[in-house]
């Protein structure tokens, strides 16, 4: 084996610098088809600078979701997909956790 280095680099400033606190809070929404309550899809939760999913649920019976403990300085995008993929998937952009 050849032994290697490491280097440091400094970070992008594209970059989100989010703090770390006690400031908690949560994204909630619900998922419709038709106008109608749907429960057969998955939410993906994504940081906007990163482009990294945070977190993934799929919603109750109702078709509600919510996202808790997250910060309110978090920039963030939310993106839905039918499970029985009969339609697109929905982006809700520049969604921020309050």
């Amino acid at each position: 084996m050849k032994p290697c280095s490491r280097q440091v680099f400094n970070s992008s400033s594209a970059i989100q610098h989010v703090l770390t606190g006690p400031i908690v809070a949560k994204v909630e929404g619900s998922v419709k088809k038709l106008g109608q309550k749907y429960q057969n899809a998955v939410i993906i939760l994504f940081n906007k600078f990163t482009f990294q999913p945070l977190a993934i649920k799929k919603p109750d019976t109702n078709g509600d979701y919510n996202f808790l403990g997250l910060n309110t300085d978090l920039k963030t995008f939310i993106v839905a997909f039918d499970q029985k993929q009969q339609f697109n998937a929905v982006i809700q952009d520049n969604v921020v956790p309050k």
